[in-house]
């Protein structure tokens, strides 16, 4: 498993990377086949982890498969077939491991257009996280530090948890600790730094994931699976935060549409 840790832009839909990258491979499938590999496949991935078997193993092992084709943008398959024009396109680590064996850190960052206050608030919301954070349905505010979660896993089975936060430094840090089996992590962290050039503000996001021996032994492409949940995760964030709407199926007959949000 790799060992270093680098900080680079969310990539999932193709924009530039800005950390090291340490591997090379070919592109050969296309935007949207990356995007529902890497979703679907990171999703599946994650649920695996969640299971602690080695069942749970194995499906850690396909859905990373198809999140590493999705981050990738390669398929040994159409490979073989010598399908698609290649092109060359670096993939970037940002996968460490925690002290101790105990599990996989992965760490992104990107950069939203929009004050350390406005994202801080928005985020420290806890109850709007389902709009940005993938297979979460609903979250509640249970206490001043604690919130119960529930999620939706790819096999359609409910997953529920509770979160306890640990930090909370206004504008700058929201950290937090999870009780139970959750699919976002067992820990994690967001942070608001300004970037440079008033460009607006750099977040970064941070989730950790215990394993056990089983799930250790798939090694580093179940981080992979890991680092397309966090990637996603900032994507919406961003979109949400720098479009002031979120997605809506309210009065649009194809299920899909736009409703402002006023707070924003």
């Amino acid at each position: 498993m790799a060992s270093t840790q680098t900080t680079s832009e969310t990539n999932l839909s193709g924009n530039r990377d800005t950390a090291n990258q340490n591997s090379t491979v070919r592109v050969n499938i296309s935007p949207m086949e990356r995007w529902i590999s890497g979703i679907g496949g990171g999703a599946l991935a994650i649920y695996g982890l969640v299971r602690q078997d080695w069942g749970g193993a194995g499906l850690a092992i396909v859905g990373a498969g198809l999140a590493y084709r999705g981050v990738t943008g390669h398929s040994a398959i159409y490979q073989g077939l010598n399908a698609r024009k290649p092109q060359e396109q670096k993939l970037s680590t940002n996968i460490s491991t925690i002290p101790g064996g105990k599990g996989i850190k992965v760490r992104r960052t990107v950069t939203v257009n929009r004050s350390a206050t406005d994202l801080y608030n928005f985020w420290h919301d806890v109850e709007k996280t389902p709009l940005f954070t993938p297979m979460v349905e609903s979250v509640t505010q249970t206490g001043e530090r604690t919130s119960h979660w529930v999620a939706k896993t790819p096999t359609g089975q409910t997953n529920e948890w509770n979160s306890e936060l640990l930090e909370d430094q206004p504008d700058t840090l929201i950290s937090w600790h999870v009780h139970g089996k959750s699919l976002t992590g067992d820990a994690g962290k967001v942070s608001f730094k300004p970037a440079t050039g008033n460009r607006g503000t750099e977040v970064t996001l941070e989730l950790d994931y215990y394993q056990n021996p089983a799930q250790i032994a798939v090694g580093q492409i179940t981080g992979k699976a890991a680092e397309v949940q966090v990637m996603e995760t900032l994507r919406r964030f961003k979109e949400i935060m720098e479009a002031h709407e979120v997605p809506t199926i309210e009065g649009q007959p194809t299920g899909k549409g736009r409703k402002k949000l006023g707070v924003l």
